[in-house]
């Protein structure tokens, strides 16, 4: 990968799924389509809330988080007022959560975000939260799987 791949700025190495709609990096596409497989034939259908962003949007969820205008978390996935932390304890904090701009994973294409469609219902936000992923939250099956 070029450094533009590497840190979001180009998406050369990115192909777009249809179903589910994704972007992904173009050698995670057939592995991915195998573990949606599988993973419905366990009775899951996993979606990725998330797959390629690019820098933009890497750069918009970390400015959000870092002036409070969207939710900052610390490690245990409890909710923090960002603007009553100093900005070296409000980078730790987002960066819990959240990948510097130009150091996701998310720009390779190769990180995904995954939930199984059928625990929620129409309208449902996802949150990424260990609440969601541990009992009794709507994911603790897929992540048990």
């Amino acid at each position: 990968m070029t450094p533009a791949e590497l840190t979001g700025q180009v998406r050369t190495h990115i192909a777009d799924l249809a179903d589910p709609p994704c972007a992904l990096h173009a050698s995670v596409i057939a592995p991915f389509v195998n573990l949606r497989r599988a993973a419905l034939a366990d009775g899951f259908d996993l979606i990725p809330v998330s797959g390629f962003r690019d820098f933009a949007r890497q750069l918009a969820i970390w400015n959000g988080k870092f002036s409070g205008a969207t939710p900052l978390y610390d490690a245990s996935g409890r909710p923090l007022d960002a603007t009553r932390l100093p900005p070296p304890q409000r980078i730790g904090a987002i960066v819990q959560w959240s990948a510097i701009p130009g150091a996701s994973r998310h720009h390779w294409g190769t990180d995904l975000d995954l939930i199984d469609r059928r625990a929620v219902g129409p309208g449902y936000r996802v949150q990424l939260t260990a609440a969601e992923f541990t009992p009794p939250g709507p994911f603790a099956p897929l992540a048990q799987w």
